[in-house]
């Protein structure tokens, strides 16, 4: 390598560096502007929500903490992958277990890694929905469900999880594993 060359590449990222520096925090006064706090928050489902989208987002601005509850989930082990998703699939009805939430997971994990892959997404394989990869073969009652088109509604991780809970339940309800749509049983 040309040593002019070596040094001129040096003192041009010595300069870059120089430039971009942050200012120390000691020599700035405090930013005395209050901070606005975003958080969501998912309410009950009722009836209605069951059958227009099935679960409202409702978002809250405030400068304070929220005051509606947020979903608590049963203690998953640390390790458990796609630990972002149980807040929402407890709301949406999934039980709040130790062991359901840990398997569903695995499941979200095994399936989509954690990604909400829906019909736009560049990863989506034709006829698989969703974080829970609601197949084409339950369009016709989800679209009943949710009053919607299957694409639409199984794109929105929301109802995705509460379409995957109510595919576990009634699976579970005929008296096998809850688990075999998606073979883990």
């Amino acid at each position: 390598m040309n040593v002019k060359r070596f040094l001129g590449l040096a003192l041009f990222t010595y300069l870059m560096c120089a430039a971009f520096a942050v200012v120390n925090q000691k020599d700035t006064p405090p930013d005395a502007t209050p901070r606005t706090v975003v958080t969501v928050t998912l309410g009950d489902l009722t009836p209605q929500q069951l059958h227009d989208r099935a679960v409202e987002l409702t978002t809250t601005t405030s400068t304070t903490t929220s005051t509606q509850p947020t979903t608590r989930v049963a203690y998953v082990d640390p390790a458990t992958k796609c630990q972002e998703w149980l807040p929402v699939a407890v709301s949406v009805g999934w039980p709040n277990d130790t062991e359901t939430l840990e398997k569903l997971g695995r499941l979200i994990w095994k399936e989509t890694r954690c990604l909400n892959i829906g019909y736009q997404h560049p990863s989506f394989n034709g006829s698989d929905h969703g974080l829970i990869q609601a197949n084409e073969i339950h369009t016709r009652w989800a679209e009943e469900l949710f009053n919607m088109p299957f694409e639409e509604s199984m794109s929105d991780p929301t109802l995705n999880l509460r379409f995957g809970f109510l595919l576990y339940d009634a699976t579970a309800e005929t008296g096998a594993c809850g688990w075999k749509p998606w073979r883990m049983c």
